[in-house]
């Protein structure tokens, strides 16, 4: 029986992987001036795996999320073509809508080098309605989205303000970028202190790797004095 239940685990698994490049809906494809119509229910309203994976979900989203990293990292040191990662971000947390390193790559990678800012603000709404009284990175990062990419210092503010009410987040600078978009526009600066804030509340290697980078190349553009985290 053991033995039986190992065989479909990884028979799942490799159904798993060939089932995340074929999704129903592509997240990709959320882009234009129907941003602000677009909500959850855009997302997939089924799967074609789930239903065959009898509670194995967690298994085999972190079976993804490793795929996910690897994919991003051989990318990332050759031809840095992201094609794929919306669709694998959107498979693992619709298997498993908990895990939160996804949620992280959602709102820092994707809007970048995915160029695909409306798909990953999609995903953070799935992760605030899962993990947002939890995580308070989620609300930053849809501040920042609605900040940098649709221009709209209001609603950034409020999550800014929500970020800052969740437990354990830096409270005080983050109720400090609220006021500052409640009351006036940013600066490219504040632009290098949001890069900055992320870099230094990541865990994650990947983005920390990656926004390191940023930050070198938005230092040559703008002299704001800071100081140019190194990559680990």
């Amino acid at each position: 029986m053991r033995r039986q239940r190992v065989l479909l685990v990884v028979v799942l698994l490799i159904a798993a992987a060939a089932g995340t490049v074929s999704l129903q809906h592509d997240l990709r494809s959320i882009t234009g001036e129907k941003w602000k119509r677009e909500s959850m229910t855009y997302l997939p309203r089924s799967d074609r795996i789930k239903p065959f994976l009898l509670g194995f979900e967690t298994t085999v989203a972190h079976y993804l999320w490793i795929r996910t990293v690897l994919y991003f990292g051989g990318h990332q040191m050759s031809d840095r073509d992201y094609r794929w990662l919306i669709d694998m971000l959107d498979g693992i947390t619709r298997l498993c809508p908990w895990f939160y390193p996804a949620y992280e790559f959602a709102g820092i990678l994707v809007p970048d080098v995915c160029d695909n800012p409306d798909a990953a603000r999609v995903l953070l709404e799935r992760g605030m309605w899962y993990l947002g009284a939890k995580k308070w990175n989620i609300g930053f990062n849809l501040g920042v989205i609605y900040l940098k990419y649709y221009d709209d210092r209001k609603i950034a503010a409020e999550y800014f303000a929500r970020a800052a009410l969740t437990p354990g987040a830096p409270r005080e600078r983050l109720m400090s970028m609220a006021n500052t978009f409640f009351s006036q526009a940013g600066t490219p600066v504040e632009g290098l202190n949001f890069l900055m804030f992320a870099y230094e509340t990541s865990d994650n290697p990947e983005v920390r790797t990656y926004l390191s980078e940023k930050i070198s190349a938005l230092q040559k553009e703008f002299s704001g004095g800071l100081k140019v985290p190194k990559q680990e």
